[in-house]
């Protein structure tokens, strides 16, 4: 596959990952496959681009980043996923 094709197939998976966390939880089992499949596109990328002269820390970083900045957009609005759990019990 072409860096260029990698690369737009990990931003529809990513993009796919984001809505069915956002939409079904973290916990459901389409989002880990989904996930879990982001995982392996992002190693096929590492892959490609270790022959580049990139040094192992660096895809580490981008790696660590790219888990973090996943994480951020599935908790930006917690509101949404804690809706079915909300109650007036504590009012």
């Amino acid at each position: 596959m072409r860096k260029v094709d990698l690369e737009e197939a990990i931003n529809e998976k990513r993009a796919e990952m984001i809505e069915l966390g956002m939409a079904k939880g973290l916990s459901c089992e389409e989002t880990v496959v989904c996930s879990q499949e982001l995982d392996r596109l992002l190693n096929d990328y590492r892959r490609l681009t270790a022959n580049q002269g990139r040094s192992k820390l660096t895809l580490f970083q981008e790696d660590l980043l790219t888990l973090i900045h996943n994480s951020l957009k599935l908790i930006e609005r917690p509101y949404k996923l804690l809706l079915p759990y909300k109650s007036n019990r504590f009012s």
